[in-house]
Formats: C-alpha cells, structure tokens, sequence
C-alpha cells in the first residue's frame, strides 16, 4: 500500500486511510479561505498527532498519495 502525506511548510506527516477524504478536503477548506483546520495524522513514528494548518500563513501545502512509482522505485 503507498504511504500517503501531507508536507506543510517543510514538515511532513502520513495520512491514516481512514482519514484520507477528511483531511484532503479539510486542506483544500484552508488555502481557498485562509482558515485554520485541524487534521487528525500520524508523525514518523505512526503516532496519531492533531495538526494544525492554517490556511492564510501556510505557504507551501503538498500532498502525496503516492500514486505513480518514484523515479528511484521500480514499478
């Protein structure tokens, strides 16, 4: 199964699949309004962590669903 993740600003956390639909829509919810929303993830241990965004300060909000192989993965 591919890890899926969000990086904020240089900080990365996964996407529990459970919460996938959630905190997709929660982030898109925050950079098209400059809100601040709280996203239920997990840190690099598989914590479960509440992070924070907010939608106005954020510069850079990336996420990965790690749907395509990397250009160091082998399909």
């Amino acid at each position: 199964m591919a890890r899926k993740r969000v990086i904020v600003d240089g900080s990365e956390w996964e996407i529990p699949e459970s919460n996938l639909d959630p905190v997709l829509t929660s982030i898109q919810t925050a950079m098209e309004t400059g809100s601040v929303v709280k996203l239920e993830l997990l840190d690099g241990a598989d914590r479960p962590v509440t992070v924070y965004l907010n939608g106005r300060t954020a510069v850079t909000v990336v996420v990965d669903l790690g749907l395509d192989p990397r250009p160091s993965e082998m399909s």
